[in-house]
């Protein structure tokens, strides 16, 4: 007999996503013409999503634990500012890089530590970390920026391969190892139960600690990368990059597939729900809205996905 070969589950939440992304595009591509689907606009939009990419993949991880992390964005910037100053002194590029890395994981640890080991909410632990890392961006930079970076660095957001810029390759390619090893590592699939009862996953042998801690340091690291990708793009460090970025991440994720109370949730579904929140912002601002109320549209979908999550939810229990 021939094995079957494991494939990413595309979800009906998925099929839907698609279908809504395709005629939002093909009635904004009637409406506005080649202003909207020009080659030039479209590549506007997947660069500037590839940060969003990422942290709502890492945002996936937590959601799934049934937690959720509001220092996504502030962790970018702080990273941001950790490697670009490293770089302003005459460090090695990829040491900085790692240096970088070390700390979004180590900024992840830290809210998992608290959420599991001291029992703090989510909301509160992540809250605390948030308003922490923001400071000391300002801090450390006095709220200038981080220039000077050497080119070798630069070359990381602003290149292109086979005409293809390097950002929306790197955060696709990550998006699809996610989504690849979601499915297929054991220890990715325990979060899976974490989300879904801990105290059962406790009882069945799974370290829900351990778990939770993974999952946030996940989240950090793809904030982390997606610093990188900013701040080389930019040539420099900021330390208002990320501001609402954590909003935004949520709302693709909800909007995808994944589930606030835990449990729920696949890569598929949020790249969807990033392609979606971002089409929407562009479609605003086509019709003369402002870029200001970017953060007041993810919010609004965020409320509508999580009005569906509670209805959906809702009529799951009373079918049992």
């Amino acid at each position: 007999m021939q094995k079957r070969k494991r494939r990413i589950p595309v979800s009906g939440r998925s099929i839907t996503l698609i279908i809504i992304i395709a005629l939002v595009f093909g009635v904004i591509s009637i409406i506005k013409g080649e202003l909207f689907y020009s080659l030039t606009n479209i590549s506007n939009v997947f660069s500037n999503l590839s940060y969003d990419l990422l942290l709502a993949c890492g945002m996936t991880f937590v959601l799934i634990l049934g937690g959720i992390d509001l220092s996504v964005g502030s962790v970018l910037a702080f990273v941001g500012i950790v490697i670009t100053m490293l770089l302003n002194r005459g460090l090695n590029v990829a040491l900085a890089i790692v240096i970088g890395l070390a700390v979004a994981v180590l900024a992840g640890a830290i809210n998992g530590v608290i959420v599991s080991k001291f029992n703090v909410a989510p909301f509160v632990a992540t809250l605390a970390m948030m308003s922490s890392l923001r400071g000391a961006c300002y801090v450390l930079t006095s709220g200038f920026f981080v220039v000077g970076l050497p080119d070798s660095y630069v070359a990381i957001g602003r290149g292109y391969t086979l005409g293809i810029p390097n950002k929306i390759i790197i955060s696709i390619a990550i998006m699809i190892f996610l989504g690849i090893i979601s499915t297929r590592s054991r220890v990715f699939k325990q979060m899976f139960y974490v989300g879904q009862n801990a105290n059962a996953a406790y009882l069945s042998g799974i370290s829900s600690a351990r778990t939770i801690i993974l999952g946030y340091a996940m989240c950090s690291l793809l904030a982390g990368v997606a610093a990188i990708l900013m701040t080389s793009s930019f040539a420099m460090g900021q330390a208002s990059f990320g501001t609402g970025f954590e909003m935004r991440a949520i709302a693709a994720a909800v909007i995808g597939g994944a589930s606030m109370n835990g449990g729920e949730g696949n890569f598929v579904g949020t790249a969807l729900g990033v392609i979606l929140v971002a089409l929407v912002n562009n479609v605003f601002i086509m019709f003369n809205g402002s870029p200001n109320w970017s953060t007041a549209i993810s919010g609004i979908m965020l409320l509508v996905a999580v009005a569906f999550d509670l209805i959906r939810t809702r009529k799951r229990g009373e079918s049992v």
